[in-house]
C-alpha cells in the first residue's frame, strides 16, 4: 500500500498540483505581486520536483533554455559591473524565476494527452467570461460586481482595487481565449467583437490598440476575412464605439477624450516639442533616453530607475527644451532596456526576441497552432516603438510576457514525450 501511494504521488501528485496552480494563475495575476512571486515559486518547486523525479531533463534541451540562460548570465554581468549592484541583483538573480515559468507552461501544454491542455483552457475561458462581464458591469454602474467604485473618473479597474493594469491582462487573456475557439466561427467572432468592446471601455489607450492590431493581425495571417466579413466587422465595431461612448458615465466624457479628442491633438500637432508639452509619456521617453545617453554601456540597472530619473528630473527638468518627468519606469519597453541596460543589453534583448518571433512564425505556417499564433501577435505589438507599456521588470508584467512567450515557443518543444 506504501508503495502505490508512493507510485501515484510519482505519477499524478506533482502534475495534479501544478495543473490547480494553472487554473488559477489568471485570477493571481488580479490580486498582486506578493502573491503571483508566491505562486510562481509554489509552481516552479513543483515542477523541478517532478522533472528531477520522471528525470524529464530533455525539456531543457533545445534553443530556449540556452538563450534564456544566455539572457540571465547577461543580466547578472550586468548587475555585477554596475556601481548600483545592492539595487539590482535581486532582478537579476529573480529572473531565474521566469525561466523556469516558461519552461513549466511549455510542459504541460505539450503533453500528448490533450486533457490538461483542454481543461486549462475551459477554466481560463470561464475566468475571461467572469471578468468580461464584470468589467461591462462596471461600465454600466461606476461600480463592480463586488461593489468597489473606480477612484478614476471613466477608467475600469475590474477587480484589481485602484490598479490601472486590467487592460493588459485582458489583451493576453482575449487572445488565448480566441485561439481556443478558433475553429468555432460563430463563438470566434462573438469573442473577437466582445474582446474588442470591453478593452475599449477600459479605456486604457495603448492597450487597446495592441489588442486591435493583433487581431487585426491574427485575421489577416489566418486568411479569415473577405469583402464581405471586413464589411460587416467594420460597421460592427463602429457602432460598439459609437454605443460604448454615447453611454459612457464619465461626468468627463472620458472614452470621447481619451480615443478621439487627444489622438486629434497629437496629430494636429506641429512639432516633436509640441506633442511632448501634451503627451503624458514622452517626457518620461526623454528622461529615460537622457539616462541611455549618460550609461550607454551598461545602462542604469534594472532596479535603479527610479531614483536615476527623480535625480535625472531634480537636475534638468528639461533636456534640449524638451520636458522631462520621473517615473518608476518610462512606460515604454525599448527606452526602458535602453536606460536599464545600455545599448549592448537592448541589442541582445532584440535579438533574442527577434529570433524567436521569427521562428515561432515559421512553426506556426508549419503547424497552424492558433494558440502559438495568438501569443507570437501578443509578443509583436507589445514591441511596437513609441507605444506606452508596463514595465518589463514588474512581476505583474514579466508574468504576462513570459507566459506568452512560453505559448509562442511551444513547438520548440514538439520532441518531448510525456
Amino acid at each position: 500500500m506504501k508503495n502505490d501511494f508512493l507510485e501515484v504521488f510519482k505519477e499524478n501528485f506533482t502534475i495534479k498540483i501544478l495543473i490547480i496552480f494553472i487554473l488559477i494563475f489568471p485570477i493571481v495575476l488580479l490580486i498582486g505581486s506578493a502573491v503571483i512571486n508566491t505562486c510562481i515559486v509554489l509552481m516552479n518547486i513543483f515542477f523541478l520536483i517532478h522533472i528531477i523525479i520522471k528525470k524529464k531533463y530533455e525539456i531543457f534541451k533545445n534553443d530556449v533554455f540556452y538563450s534564456l540562460i544566455a539572457l540571465w548570465v547577461f543580466l547578472i554581468l550586468n548587475t555585477l559591473m554596475n556601481s548600483n549592484f545592492s539595487e539590482n541583483y535581486s532582478r537579476s538573480f529573480g529572473f531565474i524565476r521566469f525561466i523556469l515559468l516558461v519552461f513549466m507552461f511549455a510542459y504541460i501544454f505539450t503533453f500528448k494527452n490533450h486533457k490538461y491542455k483542454k481543461l486549462i483552457f475551459k477554466f481560463w475561458s470561464i475566468i475571461f467570461a467572469v471578468i468580461s462581464l464584470d468589467l461591462i458591469f462596471e461600465y454600466i454602474f461606476t461600480f463592480n460586481s463586488l461593489g468597489f467604485k473606480t477612484p478614476y473618473d471613466g477608467r475600469l479597474v475590474g477587480f484589481m482595487g485602484d490598479q490601472l493594469k486590467i487592460g493588459h491582462w485582458y489583451a493576453c487573456f482575449s487572445l488565448i481565449v480566441i485561439a481556443k475557439y478558433f475553429d468555432q466561427k460563430k463563438m470566434f467572432y462573438f469573442l473577437l467583437l466582445l474582446s474588442i468592446f470591453v478593452s475599449f471601455i477600459i479605456g486604457e489607450r495603448a492597450n487597446f490598440i495592441r489588442l486591435f492590431l493583433a487581431l487585426s493581425f491574427l485575421l489577416i495571417i489566418a486568411r479569415l476575412l473577405n469583402f464581405k466579413k471586413i464589411i460587416l466587422l467594420a460597421f460592427s465595431i463602429v457602432m460598439l464605439f459609437y454605443l460604448a461612448v454615447i453611454t459612457e458615465k464619465s461626468e468627463r466624457n472620458y472614452l470621447k477624450n481619451r480615443y478621439f479628442d487627444q489622438i486629434n491633438q497629437v496629430l494636429k500637432a506641429t512639432s516633436i516639442k509640441e506633442i511632448n508639452d501634451k503627451n503624458t509619456y514622452t517626457p518620461m521617453y526623454f528622461n529615460a533616453y537622457d539616462l541611455f545617453e549618460k550609461n550607454k554601456i551598461l545602462g542604469v540597472g534594472p532596479g535603479f530607475y527610479l531614483e536615476k530619473s527623480h535625480e535625472n528630473f531634480r537636475l534638468n527638468k528639461k533636456i534640449n527644451g524638451y520636458s522631462i518627468l520621473p517615473n518608476t519606469h518610462p512606460h515604454q519597453f525599448h527606452f526602458e532596456i535602453l536606460a536599464t541596460l545600455g545599448l549592448p543589453g537592448y541589442l541582445f534583448i532584440i535579438t533574442f526576441l527577434l529570433y524567436f518571433l521569427i521562428k515561432s512564425f515559421r512553426f506556426y505556417k508549419n503547424k497552424k497552432n492558433p494558440i502559438n499564433l495568438t501569443s507570437l501577435l501578443f509578443i509583436f505589438v507589445f514591441l511596437i516603438p513609441l507605444l506606452p507599456t508596463g514595465s518589463f521588470y514588474t512581476t505583474y508584467g514579466a508574468s504576462i510576457f513570459w507566459l506568452n512567450f512560453s505559448l509562442m515557443t511551444l513547438g520548440n518543444f514538439k520532441n518531448l514525450d510525456h
